[in-house]
């Protein structure tokens, strides 16, 4: 009989075993539990797994539903919730690796593995590479270097042959694991290879080591800021610079990653200088849900990420609208021989216009003009002359909707005086105690003004006083002036607007009642962008000829005393010419200067053979 004492001490145990149980039966169980387990090429892998959740399997080379001979399927949980058989059939070299059997519950993850050889004495190693070597990457500071030349046998017996070779302390410190490869301090290598007998023949796997950059620059997703319609695609490049012993990696990050619509394309590599790589992320039938922060993150190693961002919105319907960006008038006014002003409307439109088109008063502008540049929806004009003034429209359409958008461009013209093209003009001498009237047409935008003004020639009748010399700055040209020795009386000085040549233009009269003083006049016109003055000779004559000599007939033999006359200020330089054309300097008078004329006189005798 068992005492009372006794029947304690086992409850207690007994107790204590199913706590530990229950603490323990958290992570799944696989059955057989050998780990590893080893079979051989052609066999049959069968695990069972029992847990309290849905299980899932993770298999080392083979996806479950897509490979034939893979085959999972329920079974006895017996003292589990759930049981899972998995069966995979004629097991290869490349089957050897890490099975686990998981489930999730709470929040929490639950999961057992079993490694598995699959033996294949024609395959030692599990992933052979030869004769071309793998590329193994190693990134910035890293100082430990794995060859992956992992076996299909637990067993197996390898090498490793490195160019240069290992050191003494290189050897000693390699690790080496069949379910990994070997693990070795990096130095520089140019060739690794594990090297392993099977039945007298040699196998081997090679591997090129190859330190990355860490460094990325310029990364960034273009379109940065995206507009698109409901059912629309999206599509957005990712792409960035790295040294040329770096590759990136790139991944994205955005509102409905989970439900798998999108797919990437191939990173592109552009080798250079600098090794330029992007990857495209392209999503079709856009919902209002896809708006957001669309992330890129960008690698060269496992642990450094660098992040570029675009923002997407989403519009349920399309519209168009077009305004002026920079005045609510659209009015502008420039300088003429501005070198380029552009024209740039606001357009705001989804989907994007296809029709874009500019006009000039009515009549289309196109794309090949020297005169005119269009980018996008802006027009830019070049060296600007008064004929580029006008109405300039745009034109944007989209899908059949059209919007009209119009700039008033006023070119800022300095002004001219249409007198002072006819320069070559001969100047002719204005009749004394006449009334004249002097007439000046300007143009200019905005349309010139006009002043008249006022230089009086001096008066002096000395010898060396023919020129028009004045020491006295122009003065403006008023009405209540009186005739004296500086001025002439004016009877009236109008201005007004007429249409000349298809333009409007400012012309003005000035009325001398009675030429009296001789002068220079000057109009001027003036706006705010430039003044232009034009000089008008006013030298007066009280002789009908402006040159004239006396007396005009003679008898012969008789002494004669010739006068060459001219009009003061308009002619100078008087001198006599003989039949040689040479100047005669006896029997000449010293010059005369008058009022309105200078004079020369010369004494001859004529005779028959003059």
């Amino acid at each position: 009989m068992i005492s009372s004492s006794c029947f304690q001490l086992l409850a207690v145990i007994f107790c204590c075993a199913s706590l530990s149980a229950g603490q323990v039966d958290k992570d799944p169980k696989i059955r057989p539990s050998d780990n590893p387990l080893v079979l051989h090429k052609g066999n049959l892998l069968n695990l069972t797994c029992r847990g309290h959740g849905i299980l899932q399997w993770i298999l080392a080379n083979r996806l479950i539903q897509l490979e034939e001979g893979v085959k999972v399927e329920k079974c006895d949980s017996k003292h589990h919730s759930h049981c899972s058989r998995l069966t995979i059939t004629h097991l290869t070299a490349n089957d050897t690796g890490t099975y686990t059997c998981k489930y999730s519950k709470s929040g929490s993850e639950h999961s057992t593995s079993v490694y598995v050889y699959v033996e294949d004495p024609k395959q030692p190693f599990v992933e052979p590479h030869t004769p071309t070597p793998l590329i193994l990457s190693i990134y910035g500071e890293e100082t430990l270097l794995v060859v992956p030349c992992r076996t299909t046998s637990p067993d197996a017996v390898v090498r490793l042959i490195a160019y240069p070779p290992l050191s003494r302390e290189t050897d000693k410190e390699k690790v080496w694991d069949p379910k990994v490869g070997f693990k070795i301090p990096y130095t520089y290598y140019t060739l690794l290879t594990c090297s392993t007998e099977v039945g007298g023949i040699q196998f081997q796997s090679s591997y090129i080591p190859h330190r990355f950059s860490k460094d990325i620059n310029d990364l960034k997703v273009t379109p940065d800021r995206v507009k698109v319609l409901v059912g629309d695609t999206l599509v957005l490049n990712c792409s960035g610079e790295t040294r040329p012993n770096g590759r990136i990696r790139f991944t994205w990050d955005f509102p409905k990653l989970k439900e798998n619509r999108f797919h990437t394309t191939k990173a592109d590599l552009i080798l250079g200088r600098l090794n330029k790589m992007s990857k495209t992320l392209v999503l079709p039938n856009i919902t209002m849900e896809d708006k957001g922060v669309y992330l890129c993150k960008a690698a060269t190693d496992a642990t450094t990420y660098h992040n570029a961002s675009a923002r997407v919105t989403v519009y349920e319907h399309p519209f168009l609208n077009i305004s002026h960006k920079h005045s609510s008038s659209g009015i502008v006014i420039v300088r003429e021989d501005t070198k380029k002003i552009v024209l740039e409307p606001k357009v705001k439109a989804l989907p994007p216009p296809d029709v874009i088109s500019w006009y000039k008063d009515g009549v289309g502008i196109f794309r090949n003009s020297t005169c005119y540049r269009m980018s996008g929806y802006s027009l830019s004009i070049l060296e600007l002359k008064q004929r580029h003034s006008g109405v300039y429209t745009i034109t944007v359409g989209s899908h059949g909707v059209f919007r009209n958008l119009s700039y008033t461009l006023i070119v800022e013209v300095k002004p001219t005086i249409s007198e002072a093209e006819l320069s070559n003009q001969d100047v002719q001498p204005y009749m004394a105690g006449k009334q004249h009237q002097l007439t000046c047409t300007a143009f200019g935008l905005p349309l010139p003004s006009i002043t008249w003004l006022w230089q009086p020639c001096h008066t002096s009748t000395t010898v060396n006083s023919e020129q028009c010399l004045s020491v006295n700055d122009p003065v403006p040209v008023t009405l209540n002036e009186q005739s004296n020795n500086f001025h002439n009386l004016i009877s009236s000085i109008n201005a007004k607007t007429e249409l000349v040549q298809e333009k409007n233009k400012t012309v003005s009269t000035l009325v001398i009642r009675e030429a009296r003083v001789s002068g220079r006049y000057f109009c001027q016109a003036q706006n705010k962008i430039g003044t232009f003055r034009m000089t008008l000779p006013f030298y007066v004559d009280d002789e009908p000829e402006e040159v004239a000599i006396e007396p005009r007939a003679a008898i012969e033999g008789d002494d004669v005393t010739l006068t060459c006359r001219a009009t003061r200020y308009l002619y100078t330089g008087l001198r006599w010419l003989d039949s040689t054309n040479k100047t005669i300097t006896t029997d000449v008078s010293n010059l005369r200067v008058d009022q309105y004329s200078i004079s020369m006189s010369l004494n001859v005798i004529l005779s028959e053979e003059i």
